[in-house]
């Protein structure tokens, strides 16, 4: 865990709010004795976590983007080491690190004309007057000048992209086409015009001077909305979106940015028809949008955009960890819980972009035509601020995935290959997960006639079931997990041996956490195995859950005429239920839920009971009340267990919602 920012050397200044309390003028004392400027906000609705959560988007969100388009954050402690707040340094810094001193521009608010189109709708009139432009050369970088779409009238995108379109002023491309697809990977949901910001600074381009605007974004709290914010802070007007709100497709790869089918809340080509007359934040101007589409369009727009969706998918689950580890201890129980709730989000969001961009020609294109310098560029981004130490054991990884790609591109991929055949193909198969976004495609044969279960048939011939122990990319559990989801059998499949068929049906995976349950012999080393489940992000979040449930038997089995059995399992109740202290955060996982309907997700939040904690409870009691035969044991285990449960049995099927139906209360 790194720097935090002392309440009490924080001079806030006036506060503004807008949904919470902030303070865009506070100054920030450090230890040298001087004064920085910071903007500071406090714990949105009294909520600490929210702000954890936040800080720790913020150290995703600048591995995702480009380096210092969104500023550094830090959580603000009080003396009592409570969590407060959190603040961001002045964005004027990031700028000064990225471009150093030297001149920059602003454009004045006033006389500002107003944006026309001519007859054809898609061909944009240049402004009839030009806005007055204000230069200096700036020795200081609070003097930086930055601005934010939402300080001018709707229609000013439009005049930047106007002006760029004749030759006035450059573009920084990669910043914009950076902050956009890192807002999409990232599940933004908040993009409005006061969080999209701009500085414009002198540059030497092509041999010519001349201003150019970069792009920026702040406020990350709303990031992962789909994965994890929508649980916490959904906003009433999407309560009625279900689990593909956020899905990603190839229509809105090819098209970016103009989405079609993601459901973000606030993004540049969605028009809110009733924006907000109070403020400026809304995108409601045709103009404006018609500007971000024919961004589009733009080619250099297009290599940025494929350039920093590949990067996305290239960075490493340990470069993830490491950065939510400068936000988060990860020698604390309850914080090393939130490093696996978010690793797991971020990872699931990278294998679900990587199906669909393999399927679209012009990224494969791109892979294919990457030159090395390109390439190591974007190597250089994915590990930049880590130890040099780290970076030994990950560089090798990220040169060899993409060796990979390339000839993945090159020799494996199949014309006509969807997402569904592809998640298969390149062995990053999320089960429920992947099923969840891509069962469309389920029954479509590519340009071979092959569906995706043909692929992962082809795959299984001539292996040997147990040498798969990469659970996403074995053939065996993905062709058992297709069938089970009512994929209807292909020739190639009834083609098999009845021998290998029988092995599939018949299938488990033989994984290390069973054999560590069997040798578990404590309270602690059961509790460290189950956080190991839990971190172990190659298995869904439900097989994650379906497996705590098998260890728990095989402990069961192994132990149970131990000394200290009964004092083991009392232990694991109160664990896993929390009735004296908090349910321990090593069982986070098993209580993390996972509603499809918003609606239902705000209603119950992030965790709750679910029915893998009945069934866990279930297994408990009739184990105590087998050693303790009373009522209350039996009374007991009727509360805790939805069915009879079997100790015996080797796996176990869970229901889809895996959680308890909440109740309503009709008075």
């Amino acid at each position: 865990m790194s720097f935090f920012y002392k309440s009490n050397r924080i001079i806030p200044g006036e506060p503004t709010r807008a949904g919470h309390t902030f303070f865009k003028e506070a100054k920030y004392l450090d230890l040298e004795g001087f004064l920085r400027k910071i903007v500071y906000k406090k714990n949105k609705k009294g909520n600490p976590q929210l702000s954890v959560f936040e800080v720790a988007f913020t150290a995703l969100a600048r591995r995702f983007l480009r380096p210092d388009l969104t500023p550094k954050q830090a959580l603000v402690k009080n003396q009592g080491q409570e969590i407060v707040g959190l603040a961001s340094e002045y964005f004027s810094y990031t700028a000064q690190r990225r471009e150093g001193l030297g001149v920059f521009a602003s454009i004045a608010k006033d006389d500002r004309p107003k944006p026309a189109r001519d007859s054809q709708a898609n061909n944009l009139k240049r402004p009839s007057t030009q806005y007055c432009i204000t230069y200096r050369t700036v020795s200081e970088p609070e003097q930086i000048p930055i601005a934010f779409l939402d300080q001018y009238d709707p229609g000013f995108f439009n005049v930047l992209w106007q002006l760029r379109s004749t030759g006035q002023i450059d573009f920084d491309v990669a910043s914009l086409a950076s902050v956009l697809a890192g807002s999409y990977s990232l599940e933004e949901d908040d993009l409005h015009k006061g969080n999209l910001g701009f500085y414009i600074v002198k540059k030497l381009i092509k041999g010519e001077e001349k201003f150019q605007v970069v792009f920026f974004k702040i406020d990350n709290d709303l990031m992962l909305v789909d994965s994890m914010m929508s649980r916490c802070n959904a906003r009433m007007t999407s309560w009625l979106h279900n689990e593909h709100a956020f899905e990603i497709t190839m229509r809105d790869l090819i098209d970016f940015p103009n989405l079609s089918d993601s459901k973000n809340f606030y993004w540049p080509t969605y028009l809110r028809l009733f924006a907000n007359p109070i403020g400026n934040k809304d995108y409601s101007d045709e103009d404006d949008a018609l500007a971000f589409i024919e961004l589009g369009k733009d080619p250099e727009f297009q290599r940025e955009k494929w350039r920093e969706f590949y990067k996305h998918i290239l960075i490493p689950q340990a470069i993830i960890e490491q950065d939510l580890e400068e936000v988060l201890d990860k020698n604390s129980p309850e914080d090393r819980a939130q490093i696996a709730l978010i690793t797991h989000a971020v990872l699931a969001r990278q294998a679900k972009l990587r199906a669909v961009l393999f399927a679209i020609p012009q990224f494969r294109d791109f892979v294919m035509t990457l030159k090395e310098r390109d390439a190591q560029s974007i190597q250089d981004e994915i590990v930049r601020d880590i130890d040099p130490s780290i970076q030994e054991n990950i560089i090798p990884d990220i040169d060899r995935n993409m060796e990979h790609y390339n000839s993945f591109c090159a020799n494996e991929y199949v014309d006509g290959d969807t997402p569904l055949h592809l998640a298969i193909r390149l062995g990053d198969y999320r089960y429920q997960e992947t099923w969840q976004s891509f069962s469309e495609f389920a029954a479509q044969e590519n340009s071979r006639g092959e569906k995706p279960l043909d692929v992962a048939v082809a795959a299984i011939k001539n292996s040997d079931p147990h040498s798969h122990n990469e659970v996403r990319k074995n053939p065996f559990l993905i062709i058992q997990a297709l069938l089970k989801e009512g994929v209807q059998k292909t020739a190639s499949y009834k083609e098999l041996s009845k021998e290998l068929r029988r092995k599939i049906k018949n299938y488990s995976l033989n994984s290390i956490h069973r054999t560590h349950a069997t040798e578990a012999s404590s309270t602690d080393e059961l509790l460290a195995l189950m956080q190991a489940i839990g971190e172990d992000h190659s298995f869904s979040l439900k097989m994650k859950k379906e497996l705590s449930v098998i260890c728990l038997k095989d402990y069961i089995r192994a132990h149970r005429n131990d000394s200290n059995y009964e004092k083991t399992l009392l232990e694991i109740k109160e664990a896993l239920n929390g009735y004296k202290k908090p349910p321990a955060p090593q069982l986070q996982f098993i209580r993390q839920l996972r509603s499809h309907l918003w609606i239902i997700r705000k209603i119950r939040g992030l965790f709750g009971v679910t029915s893998t904690q009945s069934e866990l409870n279930g297994l408990i009691n009739q184990e105590l009340n087998r050693l303790n035969p009373s009522c209350f044991f039996s009374c007991f285990s009727f509360f805790f267990c939805n069915s009879e449960t079997d100790i015996g049995a080797e796996t176990v099927i869970l229901n889809s919602q895996e959680e308890m139906p909440p109740f309503i209360s009709l008075i």
